[in-house]
């Protein structure tokens, strides 16, 4: 992926989900891991004490979720903006945008679709619940770009960051948070919402990272 001689990347999956043109310098990289493990941190610290339970024992509800990605990304970019070149500043910002938006608005929708699906019978069954969860994840990230795009560029003066089917596999593991709160069997046999946490850091780190 790399070039041997300009540090350029080329581009391959890992550009469109990583989002970076320049190799980051070794302060970027660690400036943006302390920001983005910190800001997972703190809202996990303060679930925690509400919850009465250990640290990676709380429970993610859409709260949880919305809070603790919001915490990692910031804290990602505070690192990432600290650490970098202050010509990365905008592109930052943007990805941890986008990066919000994808690990938020799938969720969101799938928040909306299982809280009517709990209150009418007929929508309470899995035939109906699976295929929720996989619209609502590919709509969400759909919907997640458009909003990215419209708050990054409110004037539409660049082409819009479209969300390719690259993009969409790249950043899956953004809306995680959709089979968690979907609290099927399988997935709750895997434990997945103990990975959150991590999955919000990466996003964080992502963001930071950006340039």
């Amino acid at each position: 992926m790399l070039s041997n001689i300009s540090g350029k990347i080329e581009y391959d999956i890992r550009t469109y989900r990583n989002h970076r043109k320049e190799r980051p310098t070794l302060k970027t990289s660690l400036c943006t891991a302390v920001g983005s493990a910190a800001g997972t941190v703190v809202p996990m610290m303060y679930f925690a004490k509400k919850q009465n339970k250990k640290l990676f024992n709380i429970n993610f509800g859409l709260k949880e979720m919305v809070l603790t990605s919001a915490g990692a990304i910031i804290g990602g970019l505070i690192g990432g903006i600290s650490g970098g070149e202050k010509t990365h500043k905008k592109q930052k910002i943007n990805e941890g945008v986008f990066q919000f938006m994808n690990a938020t608005v799938p969720t969101f929708l799938t928040g909306s679709v299982f809280a009517i699906a709990n209150k009418v019978k007929t929508f309470d069954k899995p035939m109906f619940k699976i295929p929720a969860v996989l619209l609502s994840l590919i709509g969400g990230m759909h919907l997640a770009a458009k909003i990215s795009n419209k708050i990054n560029d409110p004037y539409d003066k660049i082409p819009d960051r479209k969300l390719t089917l690259k993009d969409s596999v790249a950043n899956l593991d953004d809306a995680i948070g959709v089979f968690v709160l979907a609290k099927t069997p399988a997935i709750d046999k895997l434990q997945v919402e103990k990975a959150l946490p991590f999955i919000y850091s990466w996003c964080g780190y992502r963001a930071g990272m950006s340039n």
